[in-house]
């Protein structure tokens, strides 16, 4: 048997002070090993000299995102990706606008989010998206593939799940029946390129899946191999409930993340929690092991259609 390694990723690093400040409690006290950065957002550049001075075990990638706050880019170099007033449209009103996305556009403005976050010093650990939206048109998915070969970086891949269809079209907001045909394309460009992704990526602690029991689960089902858990632990903060709808969902997360039978279980199961540099061909995944607590104490795009 090979070794079970497991990349605990909490998305929207930046978003507002209150997930900034869950994600790194939840890294200091609990089993988050990376996070991902919504570098256009106001409070972005805080949070990523935060990590690296409080936490600079924690694994920082780019959370490439097309659906909240305004671009990086000038609104005007990118206005198939924003509405009248210069911000990028919710993902519910985005979805059916994918046929009409200039690519040229959407390159232009996830490599000004990249270079953001490389102007702030260090490279990032990886690439994934907001909403998942890159992975939601094989036309997004082909930019995203030759992003991260130009960076050389790794990705996640949501595709790679045990999550039913169904399951799976209501958390992206796409018709179950538009599932098999994208995932398969998708499939095929991730093969055809030299990007590396975990073997396993598990979306399901979310919502109604946020629970002790099935986290504990979940700890148990890491194959051999790098798997990935989504997670979204915050703290509620007045900006939060603006800004997104899911939020006292978040502090659920942040209490079962740290919860000391989390810890019980993945070193009973034997599971090595580590980042997305595992991926990186230059690094191997027991050089950036870490064990829970380590923290700081020890051109357009063709779109689903239903």
């Amino acid at each position: 048997m090979g070794d079970r390694w497991l990349i605990v990723n909490a998305d929207d690093f930046g978003r507002t002070p209150g997930i900034t400040e869950g994600i790194l409690q939840a890294h200091r006290e609990g089993i988050v090993t990376s996070t991902t950065v919504m570098v256009n957002l106001p409070g972005a550049r805080a949070a990523v000299q935060r990590a690296r001075e409080e936490a600079p075990r924690l694994g920082l990638g780019v959370h490439l995102n097309l659906t909240a706050g305004r671009p990086v880019l000038p609104p005007e170099q990118v206005s198939t990706l924003v509405d009248p007033s210069g911000r990028f449209h919710p993902i519910r009103d985005l979805l059916p606008r994918l046929p009409s996305l200039d690519l040229d556009q959407v390159e232009a403005e996830l490599v000004a989010q990249i270079e953001r976050f490389r102007s702030w010093g260090g490279e990032p650990t990886h690439l994934d998206s907001h909403h998942h939206l890159l992975y939601l048109s094989p036309t997004l998915f082909h930019v995203l593939l030759e992003l991260a070969e130009r960076y050389r970086l790794p990705i996640r891949y949501p595709w790679r799940t045990t999550a039913d269809l169904d399951r799976l079209a209501e958390a992206h907001r796409v018709p179950a029946r538009s599932l098999p045909s994208l995932i398969a394309a998708c499939d095929a460009l991730l093969h055809r390129s030299s990007v590396p992704a975990p073997d396993r990526c598990f979306l399901s602690f979310y919502g109604e899946g946020a629970t002790l029991e099935h986290l504990l689960d979940l700890i148990a089902q890491v194959p051999v191999g790098v798997a990935e858990l989504m997670c979204h632990p915050g703290r509620v903060d007045a900006r939060l409930a603006a800004v997104s709808g899911y939020v006292q969902g978040r502090e659920r997360e942040l209490e079962i993340l740290t919860h000391p039978r989390v810890r019980e279980r993945w070193v009973a199961q034997g599971v090595r929690l580590t980042d997305f540099r595992a991926l990186s061909p230059d690094v191997s995944a027991g050089s950036v092991h870490q064990g829970a607590g380590e923290g700081t104490s020890t051109r357009s795009a063709e779109g689903i259609t239903s």
